[in-house]
């Protein structure tokens, strides 16, 4: 079989980036276009050679009636003509996008990737990867999408041609090189209509703004997508600088980790050090902060630099400033440290840094017990005042001069308007104020233990106890309280 020197451009492609070690499948995505038909005919016709099984993947996506349809019947007859796997979707994408409420290309580009990764999953055992036909001009269309929308270093880089199991054989071709090479080999192929339109940005790009830049020099197309390839070149160096960063702040830098999409039961919690992130260049700054967005908040999707420069601004802040992220996220200051977190997906979360962890529990005045919490247990012994008693500080064991109770004691946590007297003369404190004075975290102050009497903290475990409640020379009865931590 003879070789066409656009074939032997793009097999020069595939060996260059090793799209198709490890695999003895193909799931290759065709939509009958002059992309995709000339990247199935360059597989299907070496696929020999590439050691490789092909299966398509058609969507028909239900938008454009009887021309839809008539891509469908051309791609099962390519399909049928080369010998191949033909698997068939009809999906009506504009009735996902309302349900979504996302625009109809994006609902179309996640129904296609759904399909390929279902078909994927079959031959996963045996390596399997997804091909899809994105070409020189989808670079240079993306990155000018991308600087339109305000797009970091990331989006300037393009597409990338390999990433997981998807790759782009055709990546360092142009449109133009694919439409000749069709023409040679006497392919017919696809025209979709709504193409031609400039209801999509991308057409905007396509059809009003490429063409003129293409006036300007006509090499602009190959330009846009060699600046993309140092874009790339030059993220990956910050890239590897920001994980550096945030292993030495004991954060887990996997670069995925800022990717993941949907709602996870799992609360995130990462926390940087203000003087240390500051003293990075601001470019680094701004990469590492942006990377504990997406890692707190459920995804880079929508994060701009606005949010970014938000986040900066907390760094002249007091403890307790805070914003909310896009996603299911916050950032607060904590004692010299921005703590970026992640609710979940829940909204009670949200709105509450302080959460109950438990119902209120009655300690017997009588007989005393062992009351259980989440930070471990409680045991109140209740006993006539000894000889002789230490009354030596103990972080975790305090004694309390029964006779000064004059309300039933309950075991709960925070709640607002819960306050401690802090001397002799009465004066009080908001128990806020004492675990911010005591530079207890927020996410952690719903986690500690209060003996309160009514609304007056008789212990705040682990911090202190209230002034009028201490023993004096005049105590009779001893109220002993003693804290168990859990060993996790």
């Amino acid at each position: 079989m003879g070789t066409d020197m656009f074939e032997d451009k793009v097999i020069g492609q595939i060996r260059r980036y090793g799209m198709f070690e490890g695999a003895a499948h193909c799931v290759c995505g065709v939509s009958g276009g002059a992309d995709s038909v000339s990247l199935l005919t360059v597989l299907a016709r070496h696929r020999r050679e590439l050691g490789l099984d092909i299966h398509v993947v058609h969507i028909n996506h239900m938008i454009r009636g009887k021309d839809a349809d008539d891509d469908q019947r051309y791609v099962e007859s390519l399909c049928d003509s080369y010998g191949v796997e033909c698997n068939l979707y009809r999906i009506d994408v504009c009735s996902i996008a309302d349900s979504e409420g996302i625009t109809v290309e994006e609902a179309g580009r996640n129904v296609r990737y759904d399909a390929f990764e279902k078909v994927r999953q079959r031959y996963a055992s045996e390596g399997c990867v997804i091909a899809v036909a994105h070409n020189r001009n989808d670079v240079a269309e993306t990155v000018m999408f991308n600087m339109a929308r305000g797009t970091g270093m990331a989006g300037v880089k393009g597409i990338p041609a390999r990433r997981g199991n998807i790759v782009r054989p055709l990546l360092g071709c142009d449109r133009s090189e694919i439409e000749a090479y069709l023409n040679r080999m006497g392919l017919k192929y696809c025209t979709d209509i709504t193409n031609n339109e400039d209801e999509y940005t991308r057409n905007k790009i396509r059809h009003r703004i490429l063409p003129v830049l293409c006036e300007v020099n006509p090499q602009a197309v190959e330009h846009i997508c060699a600046m993309a390839q140092m874009a790339a070149e030059y993220e990956e160096l910050a890239s590897h600088m920001v994980r550096s960063f945030l292993m030495s702040q004991g954060i887990d830098a996997d670069p995925g980790a800022c990717v993941w999409h949907g709602k996870s039961e799992k609360r995130m919690r990462y926390v940087v050090d203000i003087d240390a992130l500051r003293c990075q260049e601001r470019l680094i700054q701004e990469l590492t902060i942006r990377q504990l967005i997406g890692m707190a908040g459920g995804g880079l999707k929508d994060v701009g630099r606005s949010h970014v420069r938000e986040v900066m601004k907390l760094y002249s802040s007091g403890t307790g400033a805070g914003i909310d992220l896009p996603g299911n996220g916050r950032v607060r200051v904590e004692y010299g440290k921005l703590v970026f977190d992640s609710y979940g997906g829940t909204e009670n979360d949200k709105d509450s840094q302080l959460a109950d962890v438990g119902q209120s529990q009655h300690i017997d005045m009588i007989n005393g017990g062992v009351y259980e919490t989440v930070s471990g247990t409680v045991e109140v012994k209740i006993y006539e005042r000894p000889d002789a008693l230490d009354l030596s500080k103990k972080e975790c064991t305090k004694y309390v001069d029964y006779d000064k109770i004059n309300k039933c004691l309950q075991l709960r946590t925070y709640r607002k308007g819960d306050y401690i007297v802090v001397n002799s003369d009465g004066s009080r404190k908001k128990i806020n104020r004492l675990f911010t004075d005591s530079k207890i975290p927020v996410d952690k102050r719903g986690q500690i233990p209060l003996i309160i009497s009514g609304d007056e903290v008789v212990w705040a475990v682990g911090i202190r106890i209230g002034e009028n409640y201490k023993i004096t020379d005049s105590t009779r009865k001893i109220l002993e309280l003693d804290f168990r931590r859990k060993e996790s």
